[in-house]
């Protein structure tokens, strides 16, 4: 979050001249720290600020900043400034810049860049969205499998200032395939003339830039790797995803799903959320209410259908809201647990069968809990009355009451864990679809389920 607070002192000193006493403060302060002052400033203040400090420590402050923040920056006037911030920034955060910029302004930017980068940003930012190639830098290092320790360790020294990790160092052939990799540690502790297709490991973890960037956080998790290489169709190295890459995958990820389940259409947005409008909210969210509101329409039917049962047996209108509550509930449960058991590839539409089995077994646990409880409830502290018609007892009607919503609870739970797996096998996200489906479904299904235990138990 955005610090206001030295605001006013930064740009007092800032017209005063002052700038040993700026340079002195943000010697002390981590790029992000700095990166939330500066935030609350104008551009032409921010880059008389980021010149008082080293070309790659301004990089790194730069890429902190808020992404609007940045934009307004490179559009304005400060060419040398920007080629040289541009240059020192890493390859990923800065194509990920230019996608969020007018195709007039990235065409500026481009001329103001060596061809080799140039032809880099281009590269990057021609891969689809949410992908490998989209989110993977070309910052690493590399060596041939032919080439001694010494000359690997001369060239790493040399390389190591413009790559974004050397920990790992990756080892191609002579036409650019990756072959294996070998660690920084070993290459130091190996003998100098020992080649290094003899020390490196080839039983190489990686990505294909096509892959869904989401698979290659995983495997970054899974196998606690710094970074994951990137190959092309051809098997060459591409790029590399690194940790905190992979931090950022998962964080956008999970974000996308939570909205999804909360039924909010779009991706996440890049800013904050103050920061994005009223209207563009209103547009995310409004469609799968209207949709939802629009299928709800069927409850209505059903009860404008027993309205004169209500009318004479007021009771059950008391508890119609705990039924479709407690369906709502076990019924995210189970998809809750389902689609974390699908993300994380422990389960697959054929194991449908076994989880369905599962869930009948915790439903009927459920359903027997939430029954008794309601039954009690409804015999104990129901006196009869103008509630309960005559000819029935209100032990009669608390079974009622508690069979409706055991058997809600059975159909929720089940419904729950049916949704996520129907669509992954029509190769739908589950999260798309689960969350809306599944409280519609379940408040149709209740009440039916609802009346028509009613009716059988009670002849209404």
């Amino acid at each position: 979050m955005k610090n206001p607070i030295l605001v006013p002192e930064f740009r007092d000193l800032i017209k005063r001249k002052k700038f040993k006493i700026i340079k002195s403060f943000l010697d002390d302060q981590h790029p992000k720290e700095i990166a939330e002052y500066l935030g609350f400033l104008e551009p032409d203040e921010i880059w008389k600020i980021l010149n008082l400090v080293d070309e790659y420590i301004g990089a790194e402050i730069f890429v902190y900043i808020d992404i609007d923040v940045q934009v307004r920056m490179m559009s304005g006037a400060f060419r040398n400034n920007i080629r040289k911030l541009l240059q020192q920034m890493s390859h990923d955060d800065r194509a990920d810049l230019f996608q969020h910029l007018d195709r007039d302004i990235v065409n500026r930017l481009l001329l103001l860049l060596p061809p080799k980068d140039r032809a880099d940003i281009i590269n990057l930012t021609s891969y689809r969205k949410e992908t490998c190639g989209a989110m993977m830098t070309t910052d690493f290092a590399t060596l041939l499998e032919d080439d001694s320790v010494e000359v690997a360790i001369k060239k790493i020294r040399k390389d190591a200032p413009g790559k974004e990790t050397i920990y790992y160092i990756y080892v191609t052939d002579g036409a650019g395939m990756l072959v294996g990799f070998v660690s920084l540690r070993k290459l130091i502790l190996s003998r100098p003339k020992q080649k290094v297709g003899n020390i490196m490991k080839r039983d190489v973890i990686f990505a294909h830039v096509d892959d869904d960037q989401e698979n290659a956080a995983n495997m970054i998790e899974d196998y606690d790797l710094i970074a994951l290489p990137v190959v092309d169709e051809e098997g060459k190295i591409a790029g590399i995803i690194t940790y905190d890459d992979a931090i950022d995958i998962i964080r956008e990820e999970q974000t996308e799903d939570m909205e999804k389940l909360m039924a909010i259409s779009g991706g996440p947005e890049q800013e904050s959320y103050l920061n994005v409008s009223s209207y563009t909210h209103f547009k995310k969210r409004v469609s799968w209410v209207i949709i939802l509101a629009m299928m709800q329409f069927v409850s209505g039917f059903i009860i404008q259908g027993f309205t004169e049962t209500l009318q004479n047996f007021i009771i059950l209108a008391y508890y119609m809201p705990l039924l479709n509550s407690t369906g709502g509930n076990t019924g995210s449960q189970s998809a809750t647990m389902v689609i974390r058991a699908l993300a994380l590839n422990e389960l697959t539409f054929r194991d449908m069968f076994r989880v369905v089995k599962k869930e009948l077994v915790v439903s009927l646990m459920i359903s027997a809990s939430v029954g008794l409880m309601v039954f009690l409830r409804v015999f104990v502290f129901t006196s009869g009355g103008g509630d309960i018609p005559a000819g029935l007892t209100v032990a009669r009607v608390a079974y009622m009451l508690a069979a409706a919503l055991s058997v809600q609870v059975i159909w929720a739970t089940i419904l729950g864990a049916l949704v996520p797996l129907v669509a992954t096998r029509f190769r739908i996200d589950p999260a798309v679809v689960s969350s809306p489906a599944i409280a519609t479904l379940v408040d149709i299904g209740g009440i039916a389920i609802y009346f028509t235990t009613a009716k059988i138990i009670l002849g209404i």
